[in-house]
């Protein structure tokens, strides 16, 4: 069962051999998509116009499997991406889905925790763009690509390697009502073909108020970085 970022909600996703079925979680909807699954790139297309979905996508999209581990869990995720180029640029992150059955899969610590970053997010709920910067333990987190001016600052934990952001700041449009929990992880693809590997930052709310601690609810994707790449903290 995932989480969907963008849509809020929960879709079942079965993977047997070369086939990938959906479904909703909510029993009130009982629309099923089929599409093949390519072990290999480890991704299908999958067409979300069938009878009784609610606003589907006007085009097809490519679902592909990502692993992704923190400091302290690993779980899958799904990236949907446009392949015509209509939605946004090929490859570019429109929705990811989070595996929230597995969420709780503990591992031996990753130990990788950025000391410098800055790293351009496309933002999963919100559709728009992020800029993290992480220098030490300082976090800033402005809006990107467009007009706003807001700016965030926090402090990064770096056992969790998480931060805790009131988006409460001047500026900022519909911020949440509680502070989130920003998580950083390393998210790579399970395609054999050409693996990718880039960061996220998973957010969530530690008081239980908008959902249940440690669900997720958004994601950032890594979109753009400058060159001098990531310093890591061991």
């Amino acid at each position: 069962i995932y989480a969907d970022m963008h849509d809020g909600d929960k879709k079942r996703v079965i993977i047997s051999g070369a086939s990938m079925t959906i479904k909703p979680v909510d029993g009130t909807q009982t629309w099923v998509v089929n599409a093949e699954f390519d072990s290999q790139s480890c991704s299908a297309v999958v067409d979300f116009n069938v009878p009784g979905k609610p606003n589907p996508p006007p085009v097809k999209l490519v679902a592909t499997l990502w692993n992704s581990m923190s400091t302290e869990a690993t779980k899958t995720e799904l990236e949907f991406t446009d392949p015509s180029g209509t939605l946004a640029a090929q490859g570019f992150p429109l929705n990811r889905w989070v595996d929230v059955t597995q969420a709780a899969h503990q591992h031996e610590p990753s130990a990788s925790c950025p000391t410098n970053l800055q790293v351009v997010y496309a933002d999963m709920h919100d559709g728009d763009k992020k800029e993290v910067t992480i220098s030490g333990v300082s976090v800033t987190v402005k809006p990107s690509g467009n007009n706003q001016t807001w700016v965030v600052k926090s402090e990064l934990d770096a056992t969790s390697c998480s931060a805790s952001i009131d988006f409460k700041v001047p500026g900022k449009p519909s911020p949440p009502p509680v502070t989130l929990t920003a998580t950083f992880w390393n998210t790579m693809s399970a395609s054999t073909l050409a693996p990718e590997e880039k960061t996220e930052f998973e957010f969530t709310d530690p008081s239980g108020t908008l959902a249940p601690a440690g669900y997720p609810l958004n994601h950032w994707v890594e979109i753009s970085r400058p060159a001098s790449g990531v310093g890591i903290m061991i």
